[in-house]
């Protein structure tokens, strides 16, 4: 069996609570740091580790074992200059692969002139996933995995409603492949009173050529996005 990947957060602000979160429900073991131990308490717990500690004091980095971590995040936000510290701590204590968040294009070049190249901005991956989302009918979620190709949830066209993925044949009809269905059921449940029901979502998982599209299904689908933008102006509501 692979071992746990194992990732150290530091900066545990919106970004990097979520992302520590994430990593622990993608099985990883994660270790979160920050100087303030009131969001350092909200992740005890949560994830395999948090420490209350200053960044930028190498010794206490150094403590922690991170140079053996499959990956170091530096998540901090605001405090631009600690960023930039702590990253370069990261370096003298050998830490292989660091990833920085970047806050700003200097943020950035200054990383760059430090051969960090492995840089995210979630503000801007946020901005072009609503800008898409904005600009395809129907479409609920996106992830982009290349410049042209994005895995989309788009609501059934009209048209597909009643037929058999047999039947609609995508992959020759429309050049998308369906990942999954994610079939929206209504059902009783016991947390609601008495003769209240509540939607559910089950995932179809890889559905069978005779899987027939019912009204409320979302279609996850694989493509390029002028192909899904064809998929999307079919009448989706």
């Amino acid at each position: 069996m692979a071992k746990n990947l194992k990732f150290a957060v530091i900066g545990l602000g919106y970004f990097g609570v979520n992302l520590a979160l994430r990593l622990v429900e993608e099985g990883a073991e994660v270790i979160g740091i920050d100087i303030d131990e009131s969001k350092v308490q909200f992740l005890t717990d949560k994830i395999t580790y948090s420490v209350q500690m200053d960044s930028t004091d190498v010794l206490s980095l150094r403590k922690l074992g991170l140079k053996e971590m499959d990956g170091v995040i530096v998540a901090i936000g605001e405090n631009f200059e600690a960023s930039i510290l702590t990253t370069a701590l990261l370096i003298e204590i050998g830490v292989e692969r660091i990833i920085n968040r970047v806050t700003s294009p200097t943020h950035e070049r200054i990383l760059n002139a430090m051969n960090i190249t492995d840089v995210i901005v979630p503000e801007a991956i946020a901005a072009a996933q609503l800008a898409d989302r904005m600009m395809i009918k129907g479409v609920l979620g996106s992830f982009e995995i290349s410049k042209d190709y994005s895995i989309v949830e788009i609501k059934t066209p009209k048209q597909f409603i009643g037929k058999s993925l047999l039947e609609l044949n995508l992959r020759n009809e429309y050049s998308l492949n369906l990942v999954t269905i994610k079939r929206v059921e209504t059902k009783n449940s016991g947390l609601l009173t008495m003769g209240e029901r509540k939607d559910f979502v089950r995932i179809i998982g890889v559905p069978m050529p005779t899987e027939v599209i019912l009204e409320n299904d979302i279609l996850v689908v694989f493509g390029l996005e002028k192909d899904i933008l064809k998929l999307s102006e079919l009448g989706a509501d």
